[in-house]
């Protein structure tokens, strides 16, 4: 294949040494960095982090040698210098155009070399290449690797690699966001979903219908303004991380009573558990066209602000609830289809694919364009089939992330308090979630995605996403609560299923340092 270089260079000066039969190539504080690139503004902006990465290294890896054993290099024997990093892209096609795949080779005359097809390759080899150093003990001394020489042929194992985050149920404010993104970068995810409403709080604003957020949520200094989403969305496109959007409908819609309270069906109806999965009860209306217009707007206003940085649009569509409406499930069936179809078709108008939760082709079966991209959250229909597999099974792409492996909000016990009027309440000793118990890193390492599912069906599988959710979880207890699961998570997503053992206990205990 013909090469064309990038015109990229980066020149680094190491100190180095033969350890255990490994070369180490140290860095210093102090670096060359001429360069030329052609518009390339993202990688140029990865070698930059990846250069202050390395400068700023603070990880020395002793935890993971014997005690009082002497790993790192001394500074008494001849030393290799890293004197060049040497970046090329081949020459791009149609069917490149989201390529992650690289090389990285670093030679034993110190010459890193890293070719990749599409951009995203480079960024995620550089990320590869920080993370081969370490930093040595002594002060002002520098980092080092005890992996050299090294040849790297790396490609993911799911096109879509995502973390789940709910910033509705309690706010998460725009700059943890960019922090988590930072590390969902580190990890190769190449997705964030932002859960942005929910029945709790509607917290992003929408200069459309601006009572939605200033009434909607918790406080006016807990919404997102448009140019919080507009930084965030950027941030995560030059670390390759493509950050999207759910506007869940037409449940979990309570929020938008306290803007437009004659949208709402079944507003705080008692008991809520027959009526919603969670407090507050409410639903968007159906067949009601001042409905059908707020979806309008509101899908017109959002819409072309979030496609510059991602093709995806999340509409929901998970644990509609028929009794809110006083009808059976196959009552509510016609009305549910005709909803999904006009949210769709604005969708579509602003040339992006949906993706809806499972329950419209599980607990429905409504019909939905081929292009829709179906999230499932449960594990296993009464068959025993998972509904990853009865998803597919149907002809439809799909993302996986059941709450039995991959929800990281179960096992910290129920929020809800129990109702003293309703003798029935379901909110009881010993309190309790339903999904428990904690989900620990290496039940989530465990899952196999496609363990039932046939090769002739596997190219339906997109990927999947870990989940957040955020009725315990704020920016408090954020990065306790993600990591180091979700790293476990991004290895099954990059590597495929694997095999819970040391290597891995070692891995990702190297991640939580």
């Amino acid at each position: 294949m013909r090469k064309s270089p990038i015109g990229l260079y980066v020149e680094f000066f190491a100190y180095p040494k033969t350890w255990h039969n490994l070369q180490h190539y140290l860095l210093p504080w102090w670096y060359s960095y001429p360069s030329a690139v052609h518009d390339l503004s993202a990688l140029n902006a990865a070698v930059e982090r990846m250069r202050e990465d390395l400068l700023s290294h603070s990880f020395v890896p002793w935890k993971f040698h014997p005690k009082n054993h002497d790993f790192e290099p001394t500074f008494t024997e001849d030393r290799t210098y890293i004197h060049l990093i040497s970046l090329e892209q081949s020459r791009p096609s149609l069917s490149t155009s989201s390529d992650e795949s690289y090389t990285l080779t670093i030679s034993e005359s110190g010459h890193v070399s890293i070719t990749f097809l599409h951009l995203l390759g480079g960024i995620r080899a550089l990320s590869t290449l920080m993370q081969l150093f370490y930093k040595h003990s002594e002060a002002n001394v520098g980092v080092y690797t005890p992996y050299a020489p090294l040849d790297v042929q790396d490609t993911p194992a799911f096109a879509h690699r995502g973390l789940n985050l709910d910033i509705s149920r309690n706010i998460i404010a725009p700059d943890e966001v960019m922090r988590t993104i930072e590390a969902l970068a580190f990890n190769k995810f190449n997705r964030l979903h932002l859960h942005a409403s929910d029945a709790q709080s509607w917290p992003l604003e929408i200069p459309a219908l601006p009572d939605l957020a200033s009434k909607g949520a918790y406080r006016k200094d807990q919404i997102w303004s448009v140019a919080d989403l507009h930084e965030v969305q950027k941030f995560g496109s030059h670390r390759g991380v493509e950050v999207y959007l759910e506007i869940d409908m037409p449940g979990h819609t309570a929020s938008v009573h306290a803007a437009y309270p004659d949208l709402i069906k079944s507003y705080n109806r008692q008991p809520w558990p027959k009526f919603s999965a969670q407090p507050c009860a409410g639903q968007l209306k159906l067949d009601y066209q001042p409905v059908a217009d707020f979806i309008t707007t509101l899908l017109r206003d959002l819409l072309p602000r979030t496609a510059p940085f991602s093709s995806l649009f999340h509409l929901g569509g998970d644990e509609v609830n028929a009794d809110a409406y006083d009808m059976s499930p196959s009552e509510l069936k016609p009305h549910l289809q005709s909803f999904i179809d006009h949210a769709i078709s604005v969708v579509h108008s602003h040339s992006l694919i949906p993706i809806v939760w499972e329950e419209h082709i599980l607990d429905f079966n409504l019909k939905l364009p081929s292009d829709t991209i179906v999230q499932i959250w449960r594990a296993s229909m009464n068959n025993n089939r998972s509904t990853l597999a009865e998803v597919v099974g149907r002809g439809h792409k799909a993302l996986f992330g059941p709450y039995t492996h991959w929800y990281l909000d179960c096992g910290h016990g129920g929020w809800c308090d129990p109702d003293p009027k309703n003798p029935d309440t379901p909110v009881r000793s010993p309190y309790l979630d339903y999904c428990g118990p904690l989900k620990n890193w290496r039940e989530v390492y465990s899952y196999d995605p496609l363990a039932d599912i046939p090769k002739s069906q596997r190219h339906l599988v997109l990927g999947g996403e870990v989940h957040m959710w955020a009725e315990q979880t704020d920016g408090v207890n954020l990065d306790n609560n993600l990591w180091p699961r979700v790293a476990a998570a991004g290895e099954v997503l990059w590597r495929g299923k694997g095999v819970v053992s040391e290597d891995v206990t070692r891995r990702l205990a190297e991640m939580r340092e």
